[in-house]
């Protein structure tokens, strides 16, 4: 009976585990913690890497906002101003220019007095004619000069509307914006110098009018007596008494 025993706490002790083996037990709440970390922190990139995007996208409009327009109409815009101003400034017997133009002006249209003569009054109805006709005829340069510009105007102005049109950003948008408007105050300048050639020639034949009027005004006062003593003399006509 006590050897039955022997062997049967001998089997126990071979069949028991090792005193050092533990049982693997898993513990559910901190996996659910784990869970829920992991989760947070996926989020937590997925919120980045959105904000990534959105930086992207923020630095690629800035980048479009701040592009230049690849056209420009500046050069065309002060070819043709410059070639108004020179024919502007080609202006002879009556400048524009204000010093020189009143220079011009006491010697074109004198005023006359006494000491008038007929070789005098031709002499300035000559020169009153040639500041007229050479006025009338920058008038008509002028005329011309904006005229054949109206072409290159639209051309202009058609593509800086398309490029306004086809602006990639804010800067674009606006370089166009602006060179539209330069050209619209060249056509202002344009137009302003073309009333001022017509208004010259306007005032040139008018002055040139008055001048005549006055001189002979006062070729008639020296005709009647004032410095040259016109006396009345008896004339006979013939066939008849005196």
């Amino acid at each position: 009976m006590r050897r039955r025993w022997t062997f049967a706490l001998l089997g126990l002790l071979l069949l028991a585990p090792p005193a050092g083996a533990q049982w693997a037990v898993i513990d559910h709440a901190n996996l659910v913690q784990n869970t829920v970390a992991a989760a947070r922190a996926l989020q937590e990139i997925n919120n980045q890497v959105t904000q990534i995007q959105q930086l992207t996208q923020s630095l690629q409009y800035q980048v479009r906002n701040l592009t230049t327009l690849p056209y420009s109409s500046l050069a065309q815009l002060q070819a043709s101003m410059t070639q108004l101003t020179t024919l502007v400034s080609q202006a002879q017997r009556l400048s524009f220019d204000v010093s020189r133009l009143q220079q011009q002006m006491q010697v074109l249209y004198p005023a006359y007095d006494g000491a008038i003569t007929q070789a005098g009054v031709v002499a300035d109805g000559d020169a009153q004619r040639a500041a007229a006709v050479e006025a009338h005829r920058q008038a008509l340069a002028v005329q011309a000069q904006v005229v054949q510009g109206g072409a290159a105007d639209q051309a202009q102005m058609a593509a800086l509307v398309d490029q306004s049109q086809g602006a990639v950003g804010a800067l674009q948008a606006t370089q166009a914006g602006n060179q539209l408007l330069a050209l619209q105050v060249r056509q202002l300048a344009t137009t302003q110098d073309l009333l001022a050639a017509n208004a010259r020639a306007q005032t040139a034949e008018a002055l040139r009018i008055t001048e005549e009027e006055a001189a002979a005004q006062a070729e008639w006062r020296r005709f009647v007596g004032v410095g040259v003593g016109y006396t009345q003399i008896p004339v006979q006509v013939f066939g008849g008494s005196p």
